[in-house]
Formats: C-alpha cells, sequence, structure tokens
C-alpha cells in the first residue's frame, strides 16, 4: 500500500472517530490497542491488521471496503453519537455560524491558489478550520467533501 493509500486510510479512520465522538484513547480501548497505534494509522504511519479493521468497520457501522479504498456511500453518520447529552442547539448554531456553508470556505480555500496549487497551504487552513469546529462539539460533512476536493486538486 502506498502511503497516499496509507493516508487515505487514515483521514477516513479519523472521521468516522470523530463522527463517533471518541477521543484516540476511547476507540483504542475498545479495540484493545494502545492509543498511539491508533495515531499511526490516522496520520498513514501504519494501517491495521485486517482483523482489527474488521472491528473498526463493526464498531463504527462501516465496510472495511470503505475504509481501505472509500469506494461506495460514506458510512460516516452526520452527526457524532455521543454517550453524553446531545449539544444545546445555540451552541450548535454558533457553530454554524463560523462559516456558513460549503461555498463559503471554499471560496476562501480557492483565494489561495489556483486550483491543484497551494495544496499544503489550502490542507492546513481546512486542518485549522477543523480543530476550531471540533472544539465547538461540531464538524459538519462539508468539511470532509472540502478536504477531499483540495486533495483530488479540484480546488
Amino acid at each position: 500500500m502506498s502511503e497516499r493509500e496509507r493516508v487515505a486510510v487514515g483521514y477516513r479512520l479519523r472521521a468516522l472517530r470523530e463522527r463517533r465522538g471518541w477521543d484516540r484513547l476511547q476507540l483504542a480501548e475498545m479495540l484493545g490497542v494502545h492509543s498511539g497505534s491508533i495515531a499511526r494509522w490516522e496520520t498513514g504511519g501504519a494501517v491495521p491488521h485486517a482483523y482489527t479493521l474488521e472491528r473498526i468497520a463493526e464498531l463504527c457501522g462501516a465496510s472495511s471496503e470503505w475504509i481501505r479504498t472509500g469506494r461506495g456511500d460514506s458510512p460516516v453518520p452526520s452527526e457524532p453519537e455521543r454517550a453524553s447529552e446531545p449539544e444545546p442547539e445555540a451552541e450548535q448554531a454558533g457553530a454554524e455560524d463560523v462559516f456558513a456553508s460549503l461555498d463559503a470556505v471554499a471560496r476562501f480555500v480557492e483565494g489561495m491558489g489556483p486550483a491543484g496549487q497551494e495544496r499544503h497551504r489550502k490542507l492546513d487552513a481546512l486542518e485549522g478550520l477543523r480543530r476550531m469546529l471540533t472544539a465547538r462539539g461540531m464538524l459538519p460533512d462539508w468539511w470532509y467533501a472540502l478536504r477531499d476536493r483540495v486533495e483530488n486538486g479540484e480546488i
């Protein structure tokens, strides 16, 4: 498996984990692995063994094929499933107000350079946005779609 494929698998694993509202330690405990393993998988340093990948898929409601290849419909639920009470609507609205839509953020990212150029700079900006939104308890579906478009050189 190439480095690019490992990184893509890592992004999908991270998306599944974050959408469930789990931190790395929680997922590691469920799988019976060290949280450092989760970090290596999510950053593309390694890929989980087939059995572990199947277990992750089962826990997250995904298929191992989607995790490995990204083919098919994304199984990621639209809102994180949390053991605690859901976020109050006012807090969710505040996170959505930061960047109202995919179009607003896409225009911002496109302003950094022509499509396919300044890729790392665009991904860094998206990573900062991800951190801000997850700190507020929300990461909209469009964030992942936008990141994939930047990764593929469409933006």
